[in-house]
């Protein structure tokens, strides 16, 4: 499946992609001599959306010598019932594999910031019924090692907690207004929550529960009233940004500039990713991250206290951004975009409008000679109109909702 890059933010995950043998001899266990070892470095913490109950998380390889890992199947498994939850392989598993890199990254790469890994790990994002969700999950890993002549070989994890004792952060809306277009989440295949980002000895994902929000005409569907290759004509350019909750500024960026027209990103690296941005810290570890705004637009400054509510700057289209958008997450642990671990959150009321057609999206992005201006181009064509808004309360919004937010 080809997939429209549709907003570089922050940061591109390097990914190859390994291709996957058929299973062919029957399953053996790994051999005590070549143990590997399942973790899963953060716990997922159940966070509701309109489409059910969503888990997100990775699942590490520690291998005990210097075999390669390639998985064919991966199956999360209910251990209080047996039944498998979820099946990943093929292409679907390709897309969510994060193979070691060789050579490895440098202890200097590992301390500072890489994207290269230093384990294999593989990324899970399950959606359930609310009332289906275990206590705990295992992961039994059929391994393919038809490079060594050898059978495949079956691994099997020990049982991971599911956090039902830990709540997303509610919070206010970063933007208001009666159209936005909520992309990159609830989703296994976006570039949030695939990237796997390296710093101070440890590998996180900080996006993990980022969002893209860009203003959308509610009536057309429209993202531009003009020229779409202008980023003054797109909706959401300048609209305003508010502070989710009562915070202190963590930190500012001011002063890049914004990129006028669209999809034509100038290189960028980990210090003007994100664009012009306001990092709030809103207690008990949490912060709120909001990237790409428009540069002279930022009204506050590191330390000053906010109130939900207060206007804190614009959405533009600064740093490592094809189209104007804010990158809204919220991260543990310290104020950064790339160094802290990405923790869910739900917005406390908004009403969903309409909803793109992702079965559409894909057939269209397959193409390959689908443009990203096309697909903005053609955005109102994906999208199924609600005959009446359906209102939401403490919900993380699903990838391509059209929502209201006030």
């Amino acid at each position: 499946m080809k997939h429209i890059p549709f907003l570089l933010t922050i940061v591109l995950v390097v990914c190859a992609l390994l291709s996957s043998g058929c299973t062919g001899p029957a399953e053996v266990p790994v051999p005590a001599a070549q143990k590997i070892t399942m973790t899963v470095p953060v716990e997922p913490i159940p966070v509701r959306s309109s489409g059910g109950m969503n888990l997100a998380y990775e699942l590490e390889f520690h291998p005990s010598g210097n075999q390669t890992i390639v998985p064919e199947r991966v199956e999360v498994i209910d251990p209080e019932t047996g039944a498998v939850i979820t099946t990943l392989e093929g292409d679907d598993l390709d897309q969510l594999w994060h193979p070691a890199s060789s050579p490895p990254p440098t202890r200097e790469e590992i301390d500072t910031f890489t994207s290269k890994m230093p384990m294999s790990r593989v990324s899970v994002w399950l959606v359930m019924n609310p009332s289906s969700v275990p206590d705990r999950l295992v992961h039994r890993v059929t391994l393919n090692r038809n490079a060594d002549g050898l059978p495949p070989a079956l691994l099997e994890g020990t049982e991971v907690a599911v956090r039902k004792d830990r709540e997303p952060i509610v919070i206010a809306s970063p933007v208001r207004g009666p159209g936005w277009l909520i992309i990159e989440t609830t989703w296994p295949y976006t570039h949030h929550f695939l990237a796997q980002i390296t710093t101070d000895g440890a590998t996180r994902v900080p996006q993990r529960y980022a969002q893209d929000l860009i203003g959308i005409d509610p009536e057309t569907g429209r993202l531009a009233s003009e020229n779409i290759t202008d980023i003054r004509s797109w909706y959401g350019y300048g609209k305003e940004l508010y502070s989710v909750a009562d915070a202190t500024v963590a930190d500012t960026l001011d002063g890049l500039p914004d990129i006028p027209t669209i999809y034509s990103t100038p290189p960028a690296d980990i210090t003007t990713a994100s664009g012009n941005y306001v990092i709030l810290d809103l207690g008990d570890g949490m912060y709120a991250c909001y990237g790409h705004m428009i540069p002279g637009s930022i009204t506050v400054k590191k330390g000053d206290t906010v109130k939900e509510g207060q206007v804190i700057g614009l959405v533009g289209n600064s740093g490592n951004s094809d189209v104007p958008h804010l990158h809204f997450q919220i991260v543990t642990g310290t104020p950064s975009f790339l160094g802290a671990e990405g923790y869910p959150h739900v917005y406390r009321s908004f009403d969903s409008i309409g909803k793109a057609d992702q079965a559409l999206i894909d057939t269209k992005t397959s193409q390959d000679d689908f443009s990203g201006l096309q697909f903005w181009e053609e955005y109102p064509d994906f999208i199924a109109w609600y005959d009446t808004p359906i209102h939401r309360e403490e919900m993380l919004p699903d990838n391509h909702n059209v929502i209201r937010l006030s």
